[in-house]
């Protein structure tokens, strides 16, 4: 149950008013009232049941599913370090309280507006509250906004207002006002429901006038009305459709995929560019050093020294430092830490100053940062050649090189751009492949998805690694440097060129998925920080769950093992969940369209639709409520085929076998209208028509798996002819249980 009883409340209360403002709940309490008012109770009654049914199930159907999904966000909620008189703890936002003191760290989503009130060089990115992509430092006393991202540096700052009062949360909500979050499916049906209810409109409108002009009965017209608003509106498929969705939820967080919003599921057969960084994604998370390369100015013992001196005046707690540390071990520290600038991946460099460990008073101010930037500001040419002979060597062999340079205490933090550099070390590092990344890969390069690496390493490095996982279509590449005199239009026209961009900044990654997603639906998969913004940019942000938490809480799939292995499973269950939801609509629009084109023919001969409420809600059950249990039974137990997915739009897989089925059963079931006694033409029900409405909905029902190539193994093909037959029983019971026969008012006139 979420613990935020006010959104709680604010929540069902959308569903609520979704599931009862519609025109056609409009239309049958009309129809209700009415035929009360003349006498006919039992039909009043009747209606006014099947109202209120529909929209208990609507409601309890929509909550159930949203529930469903808040329960499994609790795995990934964005917890934060309160300090507290006795120590810390943690908590989750909703639990936080004005005037609480939150420790912030890298890679954190700041939670409330506030202020710092301890800064240790903390630089945050204000990206998805101002758009602007560059990291800004924060010094004490400084505001705070929610929604922050920090890039740099470490901190506790002090609540002053809650997330739900601040600017991002009041942003959040005016896009979730307005838009709900609909996937292009829900979309598309709530297009198709609109323009029915349209129809619906017109054809109320029509059957008032030709029943006045033929002198019907008033009751008669009434209950014209409320049959087809029963049948002209396929209102049930958004109940379907939140259903089916949640099912889809369920199934993929058993495979370890975890969706943060429920329509997620249909996004993944939708990829065509797929977007990731090397370490954390392609590779472990963890790092190893496999070599360590010494300035001409240093030994060894020196060398470890001071790269340890850095690491604990930096407070750098990123996977490379942890590394690092590892290797030279961790030693006592004689050197006083002055000043520092933490590392970021914006500014791609870090530094602190230190006293000299021997007292001397020579002081240093020590940089961290890639070979691309030391190599061209050392000092010596030696040096150069060995660092960047260690950059070739390493790069070929897919590791990683990261240096310590070193310059005088003069130098500024700021300005390396500036400092001529001596080398200190050079470290090489590499991480295993991730398990099952090859076949990952190789299935996603099956179904056509072309995959680009994002990556700050080196352009040899990301090659080397990515071929190890068999990545095809990156003879292209292109460098941080090269793109960072790109204008917005050049990454329109350029991006598409290229398979690997290397050395690049996170305003980069930002400005590339967006330039891809016009080529085609674009994903992004990445652990860090710095993959944040482009995570949030892209069609489909994909986190790592021991990743950043700012970036885990803008991703809208989580991979709770953090394995891209998981998603290829996943996939294959979205696909299954999608081609259940083509079945599930076909049969709906199906009946939607016999029954529109129907009354289009019955009208043309002027005669009244010859259906009654009761008529309509038995063509229902039979033809769409029955049939979707045991869609909901497979929905539950998906088939695990891979047979891909049709891509087009929709409305363009679902129409073309709804329209032909519908206008075949429209044709039919006009000549047997026509054929009928003039008795039955005439009256307000007719049986055969009614039975010719069944007949073709099960038929649509049986044959819809066939056309939307739904895996029917043998088990399923005996399974769906059993129901098949389990329904004609059924409507035979119906035929023969005199409640029944005038319940559904199939008893002849």
């Amino acid at each position: 149950m979420p613990k935020d009883r006010s959104r709680m409340i604010r929540e069902i209360g959308r569903i609520i008013y979704r599931n009862v403002f519609l025109l056609i709940n409009a239309v049958l309490f009309a129809v209700a009232i009415l035929l009360l008012i003349f006498g006919e109770v039992r039909a009043a009654v009747f209606l006014t049941a099947i109202l209120f049914i529909n929209i208990t199930l609507g409601v309890g159907q929509e909550v159930n599913a949203w529930l469903s999904l808040e329960k499994l966000q609790l795995l990934t909620a964005l917890k934060m370090t309160r300090l507290t008189e006795d120590g810390q703890e943690s908590v989750e936002i909703d639990q936080i309280k004005i005037g609480d003191r939150l420790k912030l760290k890298l890679g954190d989503q700041v939670p409330c507006d506030g202020r710092l009130i301890e800064g240790q060089n903390l630089e945050i990115n204000q990206g998805l509250i101002t758009g602007e992509s560059d990291s800004e430092a924060r010094s004490k006393d400084d505001v705070l906004a929610a929604g922050s991202i920090v890039t740099a540096g470490s901190g506790v700052m002090m609540v002053d207002r809650l997330f739900r009062e601040s600017r991002v949360s009041r942003m959040t909500e005016g896009v979730k006002a307005r838009s709900l979050n609909e996937s292009p499916i829900q979309r598309d049906v709530g297009k198709l429901i609109l323009y029915c209810g349209y129809f619906l409109i017109a054809a109320i409108v029509f059957s008032a006038i030709r029943g006045y002009l033929s002198g019907e009965p008033a009751v008669l017209v009434i209950k014209n009305i409320g049959a087809l608003a029963g049948s002209a509106v396929p209102q049930g498929l958004v109940f379907a459709l939140t259903l089916l969705f949640a099912y889809g939820a369920v199934n993929l967080y058993r495979q370890d995929v975890l969706l943060q919003e429920v329509n997620a599921a249909e996004k993944l057969g939708h990829i065509r560019n797929l977007c990731m960084d090397k370490t954390g994604t392609i590779t472990e998370t963890k790092l190893s050093v496999k070599e360590m390369v010494v300035g001409s100015d240093y030994d060894e013992e020196k060398a470890k020294s001071l790269m340890a001196a850095y690491a604990l005046g930096s407070g750098d707690s990123s996977e490379t430092i942890k590394a690092i540390i590892e290797f030279v071990g961790r030693r006592e520290n004689k050197m006083k830490i002055i000043d520092r600038l933490p590392f970021s991946s914006w500014r791609q460099f870090g530094a602190v100053k230190i006293d000299s460990a021997d007292q001397s008073g020579n002081g240093l101010t020590l940089f961290t940062a890639t070979p691309e930037t030391i190599l061209p500001r050392l000092s010596s040419e030696a040096e150069r050649e060995k660092l960047g002979a260690l950059l070739e060597k390493s790069g070929l062999l897919g590791q990683r090189v990261f240096c310590l340079a070193a310059a005088d205490s003069a130098a500024a933090m700021d300005a390396i751009g500036e400092t001529k550099l001596t080398l200190v070390a050079g470290f090489v590092l590499y991480a295993d492949l991730r398990p099952g990344m090859k076949e990952a890969v190789s299935f996603f390069q099956d179904r056509g998805i072309r995959i680009r690496i994002l990556s700050g390493d080196n352009e040899k490095t990301v090659r080397a690694v990515s071929a190890a996982a068999g990545i095809v279509g990156l003879e292209c590449s292109v460098g941080g440097d090269e793109m960072s005199s790109w204008s917005a239009a050049d990454f329109r026209e350029k991006a598409g060129q290229y398979g690997i961009f290397a050395r690049i900044k996170p305003e980069q990654k930002e400005k590339i998925v967006e330039a891809l997603r016009k080529d085609g639906f674009t994903a992004m998969i990445g652990d860090g920080a710095n993959d944040a913004l482009a995570i949030k940019k892209a069609d489909l942000g994909i986190a790592m769950f021991e990743g950043a938490a700012a970036t885990r809480s803008l991703a809208s799939i989580v991979l709770l093992k953090n394995s891209f292995a998981a998603l290829p499973g996943g996939v294959r269950l979205a696909d299954d969940i999608v081609s259940i939801i083509d079945i599930v609509a076909s049969l709906f629009f199906s009946q939607t369209i016999l029954t529109l084109l129907f009354f289009l023919l019955v009208s043309l001969v002027w005669k009244p639709f010859p259906l009654t409420p009761f008529n309509v809600t038995l063509i229902n059950y039979f033809t769409v409520g029955i049939p979707s249990l045991l869609i909901s039974w497979w929905a539950i137990h998906p088939s695990g085929g891979d047979r891909g997915r049709d891509q087009r739009p929709f409305l363009r897989r679902i129409l073309p076998f709804s329209v032909v089925s519908a206008v075949l059963a429209a044709i039919v079931s006009f000549a047997v209208f026509l054929a009928t006694p003039d008795a039955l033409r005439n009256g307000q029900a007719n049986i055969p028509v009614v039975l010719s409405f069944i007949f073709f909905g099960l038929a649509t029902f049986a044959a819809a798996p066939l056309f939307y190539r739904y895996p029917l193994n043998s088990g399923r093909k005996a399974f769906l002819l059993l129901f098949l037959i389990l329904e004609l029983i059924l409507l035979y019971m119906v035929f023969k249980i005199p409640f029944l026969v005038g319940f559904f008012d199939i008893g002849g006139h």
